[in-house]
């Protein structure tokens, strides 16, 4: 069996996965509604063993969950411990960021290399190729590299940078056609590789929606510089009173986000549900709401839109390239601007007259193009095609 190793791209898990509530023990064993954990399980049916690597301030060493699944977690030096302060508010910047991701990676790059060998590893899989983690990485990594795209950004990259550091990647790995073209631009190469959904386990129900109630239901982390939950908050002064809004999600924006629904007098409208742990819950969720939204400022391609989707539900997005050849507006769903809440209340109120036969849409959408065979069958057979 071939082994990988998937490289997270949190600058540590200290940073990234207590603000969504889990420390170590929780994690390995609770975590499971990402992408990362996707991956490790498509690929497994494709015989390809992928370890999951996380840096850490504090925790080192391989853990194996109770699927078999290997953690590991690779320990950063003193260096980023004794630095990370200076960094880590300000990292809106270019130049910064740039900076912060330097130095978390520099105090990395040691340990990892250890891992990888330790482990076996024949190739790494990077998590969000727009990073300077990345670009450090094809440098001093002496193994083949996959960068993925996942959500990430080129809005706080160098592309005098990038120019030299995409094309010594083995593959570069892309949601959306709009991302391979900006990827060979930059001399990289570029697979049209969208994320895909298990469309067997993620299904409508004969039952719809609540009778009750108009639910808006959205997944995302709270983060909302891009994910723009406060738009979809703001739509609710837009909406009757009977219409809710149901958040599943943690993260760093909770008590602004809060603060917000108390400010616009809709707090007993929202739900915040906090992360789901249970997919069956989950899928639930999306069978039921009336109407799924993702307002987000920029995104892969959101594996909670697909799961909706392929559960059946009426959707509204905004309008960005991640979700270009997904959903078209007006077939399978409703697309509005970014930023615009009164328009969002208007997309939401559309999509709901229009629910129906949008559901029946959005499930054909998935089921023909989406579905989690053809993508991990596919990044299979690049993993398998690479010479090392």
């Amino acid at each position: 069996m071939k082994r990988i190793a998937i490289l997270l791209s949190c600058y540590s898990f200290e940073h990234h996965f207590p603000s969504m509530g889990f420390n170590l023990e929780s994690y390995l064993t609770e975590y499971r509604n990402d992408w990362s954990w996707d991956y490790i399980v498509g690929l497994r049916e494709q015989s390809i063993e992928a370890y999951l690597y996380i840096p850490s301030m504090n925790q080192s060493g391989i853990f194996e969950t109770q699927e078999g699944f290997k953690i590991r977690f690779v320990k950063l030096s003193s260096l980023y411990e004794k630095t990370w302060r200076l960094f880590i508010k300000a990292r809106r910047f270019k130049l910064i960021t740039y900076l912060a991701e330097s130095t978390n990676t520099l105090a990395l790059i040691d340990n990892l290399k250890n891992c990888l060998a330790i482990d076996q590893v024949s190739l790494l899989y990077v998590q969000e190729y727009w990073t300077n983690r990345f670009d450090i990485l094809v440098n001093k990594i002496n193994l083949p590299i996959i960068g993925s795209d996942q959500g990430g950004t080129d809005r706080l990259s160098f592309n005098f940078i990038k120019r030299r550091t995409l094309q010594k990647a083995y593959k570069l790995t892309c949601q959306t056609k709009e991302e391979v073209e900006k990827v060979e631009t930059l001399g990289g190469k570029a697979v049209l590789l969208p994320n895909g959904v298990d469309t067997n386990f993620f299904y409508p129900s004969d039952a719809g929606e609540q009778k009750t109630n108009k639910i808006i239901f959205t997944v995302a982390k709270l983060y909302n510089r891009q994910k723009r939950l406060s738009d979809l908050i703001n739509a609710l002064v837009y909406l009757d009173s009977d219409w809710s809004l149901e958040i599943a999600g943690a993260g760093p924006d909770f008590e602004t986000l809060k603060k917000l629904t108390n400010y616009l007098k809709v707090s007993n409208r929202v739900h915040f549900l906090g992360f789901i742990k249970d997919k069956v819950f989950l899928r639930d969720k999306y069978q039921q709401c009336s109407v799924f939204v993702l307002p987000s400022a920029w995104e892969g391609l959101a594996i909670a839109m697909l799961e909706a989707m392929s559960c059946g539900a009426a959707v509204v997005a905004t309008e960005i390239p991640a979700f270009e050849s997904l959903i078209f507006d007006g077939i399978n769903g409703v697309k509005v601007p970014v930023a615009q809440p009164q328009i969002l209340a208007q997309g939401i109120l559309r999509c709901y007259t229009e629910r129906y036969s949008y559901r029946v849409e959005a499930r054909r959408t998935i089921v023909d193009s989406f579905s989690k065979q053809k993508t991990f069958s596919e990044l299979a057979e690049i993993i398998y095609s690479c010479p090392n």
